[in-house]
């Protein structure tokens, strides 16, 4: 199950970037309720997400390129150090109490240019931190395992921080939460294969004929597309959803985001004991979507707390297991001199149509209410799970 642990540089790496991680769930948690205090508005908490997103648009392929030529390592260090002082910019701000929601948004524009670069170079490094590759799958498990992880503490711990000392302890160990990873990433041997420099717009068009010409890429691409565009704006609606089912809203929100942590995490689990060989990948991945559709669209109809937080739970774990299986095929299938490009589009999947979701969910349920929204976003992934099928 660990085996990709016993690669030294992997392990410090994981431990890490496991600290970080939840820390921006904690922030993620704190920022969502911290902007619905100010504002009572769904639509400003789609926008926040359509901020923090939409500087992938137009900078995650080019920044594809630059993680085949660039040193990895040092771009996430800059990019850590970015996020840092973002989180620790959020956080003053709280503590002197001038804090509003278009501070807010701009440090989500700021934290997600550096998201932009950095997420591509992510992905890609994966394979640098083995000395034996034949462990890139349970590596790309285990990412998954550790970010899944994360996603179930973070939300706990910001739910009790928010109900017992306020957001600004949440952005604060956030800013803090990076140092250890950027410190590491100053310490790992440097296995990457670079590319030679050439015309950006030439070497990403290399790589986007390669996905054409490869068909199972495009629709695991595209399937990443569909999640992301009706999957993973549900989050940024929770505290709507905390606030319709609990006095404590920030204890509720704390709790209705652990029980997506869980499910996630028991997913990721499960696929670090057992990743499914290559060739059953593509009917997994069709079958957690169709799932993930219809649990999120049942949430949106139910008004009993234990049946949403069972359905809060299948949501979390259908949603990774659809998306780890997604990075996890794609992770197989690259060669190594394109790896950097061809996962900048895995990342440009989800990211690119990431704030448009977040908008549209926030804009409907600005005007439709929160049931209606869920609902909806959950018939958009069935439908999109049976395209997907209908594909093969």
């Amino acid at each position: 199950m660990f085996e990709a642990f016993r690669e030294p540089d992997y392990r410090r790496f994981w431990l890490t970037q496991f600290i970080s991680n939840i820390g921006s769930w904690m922030q993620g948690v704190a920022q969502g309720w911290l902007v619905y205090r100010l504002t009572d508005s769904p639509f400003l908490l789609g926008f926040v997400g359509f901020a923090s997103s939409v500087p992938s648009i137009l900078l995650m392929l080019p920044g594809g390129v630059l993680a085949d030529q660039l040193d990895r390592r040092r771009t996430l260090r800059i990019s850590q150090g970015v996020q840092a002082l973002s989180a620790l910019f959020i956080a003053v701000s709280v503590r002197m109490g001038h804090i509003g929601v278009w501070q807010i948004v701009g440090a989500a524009l700021v934290s997600g240019t550096a998201i932009a670069f950095s997420a591509p170079a992510y992905q890609a490094m994966v394979v640098d931190l083995l000395d034996d590759r034949a462990r890139l799958p349970n590596a790309v498990a285990m990412n998954s395992l550790q970010f899944n992880l994360s996603r179930a503490i973070g939300p706990v711990l910001a739910g009790l921080t928010l109900s017992m000392w306020g957001s600004f302890w949440c952005f604060f160990f956030n800013a803090l939460s990076f140092l250890p990873l950027i410190w590491v990433l100053g310490r790992l041997k440097d296995r990457q294969q670079r590319v030679d420099s050439g015309a950006m717009m030439a070497r990403m068009a290399e790589a986007l004929r390669y996905v054409r010409e490869h068909r199972t890429l495009l629709v695991l691409l595209a399937i990443v597309a569909a999640g992301s565009l009706f999957g993973f704006p549900y989050l940024n609606l929770m505290p709507v959803v905390a606030r319709s089912l609990f006095r404590d809203d920030a204890a509720g929100l704390g709790w209705l985001t652990a029980s997506i942590g869980a499910g996630a995490l028991g997913a990721s689990l499960a696929l670090a004991v057992r990743t499914p060989p290559l060739e059953r990948m593509r009917r997994l991945i069709v079958g957690s979507l169709l799932l993930f559709g219809v649990a999120l669209a049942c949430v949106g109809v139910t008004r009993s707390v234990p049946v949403v937080v069972a359905l809060l739970v299948v949501c979390g774990a259908s949603m990774v297991m659809s998306l780890a299986l997604c990075n996890n095929s794609i992770q197989q299938r690259v060669p190594d001199d394109m790896r950097g490009r061809i996962l900048s589009m895995y990342t440009f999947s989800f990211f690119s149509f990431l704030p448009f979701g977040n908008l549209m969910a926030g804009t409907l349920a600005e005007h439709r209410g929160v049931g209606v929204t869920l609902a909806v976003l959950g018939g958009g992934l069935v439908v999109a799970g049976v395209a997907a099928a209908l594909a093969e």
